[in-house]
């Protein structure tokens, strides 16, 4: 019986073996899964792309500085406007004045500011810049911006000697400048 009973004893010591092994390798084998399963969610990758994209647009403005004369007595006197341009750097531009000359080459500076027929309200003027170039309503100034506030030029005005007759009174005119960009 003792025989039996070792027998009995070692297949069961036996197969408990192999069960523990049996369960040894289903476990091992399902946490090598799991680890396998996590790990390859995380190892994997993969790219795309994204369109970047944006414009500036080119802006510019203009202004000037008054030109103011002494007074006229007869003689030749002249005055000068500063002309500052504030253009997108890189854009190109040319400057004009709006209107035509009233008598070429001479703009009309009128009694009170009030345009007139009547050559005693008229006071002529002429506009140049940089070596006596006239300005007039071609292209005066031309250049590229460069992305701030600059002054790009000076226009004189001279108002020619010995213009008789003239009413008494202020002789203004507002000039319209073109800013082509």
């Amino acid at each position: 019986m003792k025989k039996e009973l070792n027998k009995t004893k070692s297949v069961f010591v036996k197969k408990s073996k192999m069960s523990l092994a049996k369960s040894t390798t289903a476990l091992t084998c399902l946490i090598g899964s799991l680890i396998i399963y996590s790990n390859s969610g995380l190892a994997l990758s993969t790219s795309g792309s994204m369109a970047v994209a944006t414009s500036i647009a080119a802006t510019c403005t203009i202004s000037a500085s008054s030109m103011t004369f002494g007074p006229y007595t007869g003689a030749e006197i002249s005055a000068t406007s500063d002309i500052t341009v504030d253009c997108t750097n890189g854009s190109t531009y040319s400057i004009s004045l709006s209107e035509n000359a009233n008598s070429t080459p001479q703009y009309w500076l009128y009694k009170g500011g009030t345009v007139s027929a009547n050559a005693t309200n008229q006071l002529g003027v002429i506009f140049t810049h940089a070596q006596g170039t006239m300005v007039g309503a071609t292209v005066a100034l031309t250049g590229t911006g460069i992305g701030s506030s600059t002054i790009v030029g000076a226009i004189t005005g001279t108002i020619a000697a010995s213009q008789a007759g003239k009413a008494a009174g202020n002789f203004t005119r507002t000039m319209t400048l073109n800013l082509a960009y």
